[in-house]
């Protein structure tokens, strides 16, 4: 599980990459994060520790590279279903099955 400033920088990475196709600097992290620099290259490489990204703590936060670009679940919470899987249900809560098969 990351730390809430590792699971913000790795957010922020995963946008800037796919929607502005680049890595943002020191600068701008500590500007989105609203965190320090020490706080975020400790967040860096515990990301770089978990598998999240690729990183040389000797470069700048630029150069690293998305391994997974989301945090994996938590096996501690087990995620069960309490509906069926045909059941399917409208953005208002209402079972649309009621109105098609009946």
């Amino acid at each position: 599980m990351l730390s809430d400033t590792a699971r913000k920088l790795l957010m922020i990475m995963t946008h800037s990459a796919n929607h502005h196709a680049h890595m943002p600097g020191l600068p701008e992290l500590e500007r989105l994060s609203g965190r320090m620099p020490v706080p975020i290259k400790a967040a860096l490489q515990e990301l770089v520790q978990e598998n999240y990204i690729e990183w040389n703590p000797n470069m700048p936060p630029e150069t690293a590279i998305i391994i997974e670009g989301w945090e994996r679940p938590d096996p501690r919470f087990k995620r069960h279903e309490s509906m069926p899987q045909d059941i399917q249900w409208g953005i208002d809560g209402g079972n649309i099955d009621y109105w098609t098969k009946y």
